[in-house]
């Protein structure tokens, strides 16, 4: 008997299993050692050979891996980001929320860079420059979370100072956080790699979305056109989109990024849909003295998410098991299969793997809601709608 070695083919890498490579191990020990040698696994030469087989199962399962990382559809780390660098794709790492901030006080008082509020879920925000209250006794200033990820701030949820300053009185955010989001995931990474083949064609629902995508800061996407001479209405909020026109509701991203983008992708013969206009030069067509655009994007509405855990037992419900099923199940609804998205459904029932994966509990059933109130199975969403949740939202009884 010869010792098996593994094989490469055109159908993939074969390799022997572990019994036969310890098989092979004593083949070679008795043509060493003579045939009289005792195979019993419990002799030294049995522990010797038990250890020699593996090391090299070991190191031929490395090898199998490494080999299965020039794949596209199961690479992951800097090997999958060695594949995006074929396409001109990095990975989107984590980003911030931001939010627009209204501090009330004394006329002439500073806000420095880096002043700290907290909402009311404990999470500190901190302003990006240097504002100073006017005349009106208010001052606007953007502000960031502290924290990196998807973390949502409803309208009028942040008013605490993290520390006193004299002269403000209060302040708030009169509309809802721009989400941040998480470094891009495998499953992620792998969808947009596999979308961005659309990056090189023009004027196509497709490369609009491609393109877009690929802008850092983007969590999530929506593109529609409307080709007729009508205008029509999409989705189960009706939003209008003009005749001839095109749709690009988008969270997350620069807005002049992607006003600029859409222009580029989708031509400046067709009308654009949404409630964020920008004004975009056409510097790639024309260097000197470029015409001007008026472009229009969608930002969504957050819409939030309550998700309805019924468990047999519910005294059984630990600290520690509560704490897993939320991460859990917020981290679902960031990535993959089960991530939310603009104008798309979210089903209940996605999510069942994801609590029962993390804790030995007996789930009754799941259901999702928009006001936490009405609780069904399947909830729906407009293109002017992005569903999200977070812990304070996710509830257990029995």
């Amino acid at each position: 008997m010869t010792f098996p070695l593994i094989e490469i083919t055109e159908k993939g890498v074969i390799a022997p299993t572990t019994d036969a490579v310890v098989a092979g191990l004593w083949d070679l020990f008795k043509q060493a050692f003579g045939d009289d040698l005792n195979i019993d696994m419990r002799t030294p030469q049995g522990q010797l050979v038990t250890s020699l087989a593996a090391m090299i199962q070991d190191e031929r399962n490395q090898m199998i891996e490494l080999l299965n990382m020039t794949d596209p559809r199961y690479s992951k780390g800097v090997w999958q980001e060695g594949i995006g660098n074929i396409y001109f794709l990095n990975r989107k790492r984590e980003t911030y929320s931001t939010v627009e901030l209204s501090v009330m006080g004394l006329r002439g008082v500073k806000v420095a860079a880096g002043t700290q509020f907290s909402d009311s879920l404990g999470y500190v925000w901190k302003t990006l420059n240097d504002v100073t209250i006017d005349e009106s006794g208010i001052a606007a200033v953007k502000a960031e979370c502290t924290t990196p990820g998807q973390i949502s701030a409803a309208a009028h949820s942040i008013n605490t100072l993290v520390k006193s300053i004299s002269g403000i009185d209060r302040l708030t955010n009169p509309k809802a956080a721009q989400l941040g989001r998480e470094e891009e995931g495998r499953i992620d990474f792998e969808e947009r790699r596999r979308l961005s083949v659309a990056l090189n064609a023009k004027n196509t629902n497709a490369a609009t979305y491609g393109a877009v995508a690929d802008i850092d800061g983007v969590v999530s996407l929506y593109v529609e056109d409307n080709p007729t001479d009508e205008t029509v209405h999409s989705g189960i909020t009706r939003y209008p989109l003009i005749r001839n026109s095109i749709l690009v509701s988008v969270m997350g991203g620069d807005d002049y990024e992607i006003a600029n983008t859409l222009l580029i992708k989708a031509g400046s013969g067709c009308s654009f849909n949404g409630n964020t206009e920008v004004i975009v030069k056409d510097t790639e067509n024309f260097q000197i003295r470029p015409p001007t655009y008026k472009v229009k994007i969608l930002r969504p509405t957050a819409v939030p998410v309550y998700f309805k855990i019924v468990l047999e037992d519910l005294s059984e419900l630990s600290f520690h098991d509560e704490s897993n099923i939320k991460d859990a199940l917020i981290d679902a609804t960031k990535s993959g299969k089960t991530k939310m998205n603009i104008g798309l459904p979210v089903i209940a029932l996605r999510y069942v793997c994801r609590i029962s994966a993390v804790a030995d509990l007996v789930l009754e059933s799941l259901r999702i809601s928009r006001d936490g109130i009405n609780f069904t199975d399947v909830l729906e969403f407009g293109v002017d709608e992005f569903p999200c949740t977070s812990g304070e939202y996710i509830e257990f009884v029995q």
